[in-house]
């Protein structure tokens, strides 16, 4: 619907123009008087006009009641109804022509032969109150023309008031447009759409276009947002480049809210995406290792931190299974330095795992059970030989420590001692001291340190026989000469105690040895030197403990050698004496006991 003064399109059931302020005018419904309905073309006319053509007429007389110029009366009678405005209340039809003035409505309309009338009624509304506002107006044709049944009133001349109520509002419209689109393009707008719309690059170009107000307008805000940048670029909701971007322009633009953090947190989180991201890489080739040294990288800051740890259980766990399974299958064919190696290289994927470790326990275990059972076998073989230094030996070369070598040691020893000790005894009641003792001395390799074979050693060393030669006498004169003595015969004798007797000087010469009642036996060989006088007899005492035991004379420089083997078992001491009887006073004697010893 239009208004019929400027043209403005009005909402339907508007009662007032919105723009130029003047009373919508809507025609009334038409009652049409009964007239006769029009036939059909083919059929004749009829005197009373029908239906059909009342309903004609009615619509062009209200399309052109529509486009007339309101009375006097309607534009300057006020009205308390809301409806008081209204001086029809149905819609203008499309009537070109202004019927106001009684112009002609042109030709009759085709199938309209009889002339006819009709009458436009009020509304109700129009009538309502004390006197009706608005009388029925009764329109008659019988020319083709229909004409206003009220008294013509001079054409009233268009007014153009709604300019300026127009003008104003496009005015107002242009700067409302033209303000909205300045705050739309102002920087701090561009910079809130970026920021909503999280588009961080166009954000950071915004940024240095902002004036100090606004630039501190927005420095607590950007502080958080910061952290917003971050949180998404964690979730993958934005990319590292643009991101990094604006956080490093927040820092230069807003230097004192301390951004440095989030700088080096969307670095460190840069650095774990892409390790995360190769730890899933490596981790479907197969490099289970490599891959859980990645997964080990991803920072607890990082959202994908739990799935990570989670990967990470994940391949050690299926690594744990192998590497147990791999390892007892080594154990089981007794290979236990590659079981060994196959848990401990596991290290750099399982660390300090517990199950590894107790199954390295295990194969440790089984590895010294088993070369513990092997070299005691080969020690038993050894010692039923009758080699029990060799099994000794074979046990103390053991690269392993184990108690259960520890005491078979300590058995074969014992036995190889007892063995050691009987066969020195028999050596030694064989009177075969050195042998005796020579035998202790050879186990000094397997029992070295035993006191036991010590103080046996000490005991048949005390038993050897002793040259009187390395001994000092405790009494008498010291006989012994490093010399050797010759007999009559030229027979050579050595290591003895010399005794010179002479008629005037020394008729009488003895030597005293204290044994101690080390010793049972004094040995010997008596000799008459050939440089002996012809004329000298010598005489030969032993006193044992003071008491005379031996005594042999008559020996001269013809006399054979004589043995000597007298028992001073328990002695204390032994006095040996030599007394010479001379014919003449140039007459010399020399006695010689060759060979002089403690024995026992």
């Amino acid at each position: 619907m239009f208004c019929i003064y400027c043209g403005a399109t009005l909402p339907e059931g508007a009662k007032k123009c919105t723009l130029c302020g003047n009373p919508v005018l809507r025609p009334p419904e038409a009652t049409a008087q009964p007239v006769s309905e029009p036939e059909s073309e083919s059929a004749p006319a009829s005197e009373t006009p029908t239906e059909p053509a009342v309903e004609d007429i009615s619509s062009n007389s209200t399309e052109s009641l529509s486009e007339a110029e309101p009375t006097p009366e309607a534009e300057d009678t006020p009205s308390n109804s809301p409806d008081s405005e209204d001086i029809y209340n149905h819609s203008p039809m499309d009537f070109t022509e202004d019927i106001s003035s009684g112009d002609a409505l042109g030709d009759k309309p085709e199938g309209m032969e009889h002339e006819g009338t009709f009458t436009v009624s009020p509304t109700p509304e129009e009538i309502s109150g004390p006197e009706p506002r608005v009388q029925p107006i009764e329109y008659t044709y019988n020319d083709g023309y229909a004409y206003e049944e009220y008294d013509e009133k001079p054409k009233k001349k268009r007014s153009f008031k709604w300019l300026f109520i127009v003008l104003p509002i496009l005015i107002a419209i242009g700067a409302t447009i033209g303000g909205i689109f300045w705050w739309y393009n102002a920087p701090m707008q561009k910079l809130t759409r970026a920021l909503d719309a999280y588009d961080y690059s166009a954000a950071a170009q915004v940024l240095p276009t902002l004036s100090k107000d606004e630039l501190a307008s927005v420095s607590d805000q950007m502080q958080e947002y910061a952290q917003t940048v971050i949180d998404r670029y964690n979730k993958n909701e934005a990319n590292y480049d643009s991101s990094y971007e604006l956080l490093d322009r927040l820092q230069k633009l807003f230097p004192n809210i301390g951004l440095d953090d989030q700088l080096d947190g969307i670095q460190s989180l840069k650095d774990s995406k892409e390790a995360y991201k190769n730890g899933k890489s490596l981790q479907a080739q197969g490099e289970d290792g490599r891959a859980i040294t990645e997964y080990q990288k991803v920072i607890h800051a990082d959202v994908n931190h739990d799935d990570a740890q989670t990967q990470i259980q994940n391949i050690r766990t299926a690594y744990k299974e192998k590497v147990l399974s791999d390892a007892q299958s080594r154990a089981d064919e007794k290979d236990f330095l590659g079981a060994e190696a196959i848990l401990m290289n596991s290290a750099d994927i399982l660390g300090d795992d517990k199950d590894i470790q107790a199954k390295l326990e295990e194969i440790k275990d089984a590895e010294l059970n088993n070369y513990v059972e092997t070299l005691l076998s080969t020690a038993k073989t050894l010692a039923d030989d009758g080699d029990l230094p060799g099994a000794v030996n074979v046990l103390q070369d053991a690269t392993r420590n184990d108690k259960r070598i520890d005491a078979q040691i300590a058995t074969y020893k014992n036995q190889y001692k007892q063995k050691v000790l009987d066969a020195a005894a028999k050596q030694a009641g064989e009177s075969r001291y050195y042998d005796a003792v020579e035998t202790l001395q050879n186990a000094d390799d397997i029992l070295s340190g035993d006191n036991d074979i010590a103080a046996k050693i000490e005991e048949y060393r005390a038993l050897y026989p002793v040259s009187l030669t390395d001994l000092s006498p405790s009494g008498g004169e010291d006989c012994s000469q490093n010399w050797t003595a010759y007999d009559a015969n030229g027979n050579a004798y050595s290591n003895g105690l010399n005794f010179s007797l002479y008629p005037v000087i020394a008729k009488t010469v003895y030597t005293e040895y204290a044994p101690n009642g080390q010793y049972k036996r004094l040995t010997g060989t008596w000799v008459v030197e050939g440089d002996t006088s012809d004329d000298f007899i010598g005489t030969v005492r032993i006193y044992v403990d003071d008491h005379l035991q031996y005594e042999v004379s008559s020996l001269t420089v013809n006399s054979p050698a004589s043995a000597l083997s007298l028992s001073i078992s328990g002695a204390s001491t032994v006095r040996i004496e030599v007394e010479g009887a001379f014919a003449s006073l140039r007459a010399v004697g020399y006695l010689y006991l060759a060979d002089a010893k403690f024995e026992n």
